[in-house]
């Protein structure tokens, strides 16, 4: 009985990096979602994802995106490559397990990037860095073809992601 409290002090302890790493998943219908702002022809809606954060979702008439916090959702951090996005429903939020739930640093997000309106599309991984409920940014994207794009996308979430600096630190070229 000792040795699983001292271990499981052992294990608090330590920090995210060395603790295991777990998904969670949602599933949003953002249209749904409650509706923050509507300034013709886009339109924000705000959705509660997993541990209370904020997923915040853009429509516009050509493109979708999303964003996660309370902050304002600015969406220059998309580059030319999301003009005809179209963000995808289902969430995976990846972090270290604290008693019941875990604590997300990272999200990965499917879209269809498509070459114009109505395509042809290909799906790509987005994987953002959250700052706890405050805000997220971009850190890396995969290539939804590869065969192995959601093992590398939770590698490098486990990895590079968990350790990026929104802000400052330069985002990982597409794989």
């Amino acid at each position: 009985m000792i040795a699983v409290l001292v271990l499981g002090a052992v294990l608090a302890a330590m920090p995210a990096s060395a603790q295991t790493i777990e998904s969670a998943y949602t599933k949003h219908d953002y249209e749904k979602c409650k509706v923050v702002t509507d300034e013709d022809p886009v339109l924000e809606r705000v959705c509660e994802g997993y541990a209370g954060i904020p997923v915040r979702w853009l429509n516009g008439p050509d493109a979708s995106s999303i964003f996660f916090g309370d902050e304002a959702v600015s969406d220059d951090t998309y580059d030319e490559r999301f003009a005809f996005a179209v963000v995808q429903n289902t969430i995976e939020w990846r972090g270290p397990r604290r008693g019941a739930h875990i604590e997300p640093f990272a999200a990965i997000v499917r879209f269809q990037l498509c070459r114009a309106i109505g395509g042809p599309c290909r799906p790509e991984l987005v994987l953002f860095r959250l700052e706890g409920r405050r805000r997220s940014c971009i850190a890396a994207t995969v290539n939804g073809r590869r065969a192995d794009a959601n093992v590398r996308a939770r590698v490098l979430a486990d990895t590079f992601v968990q350790n990026f600096r929104c802000g400052q630190d330069q985002r990982r070229p597409p794989e």
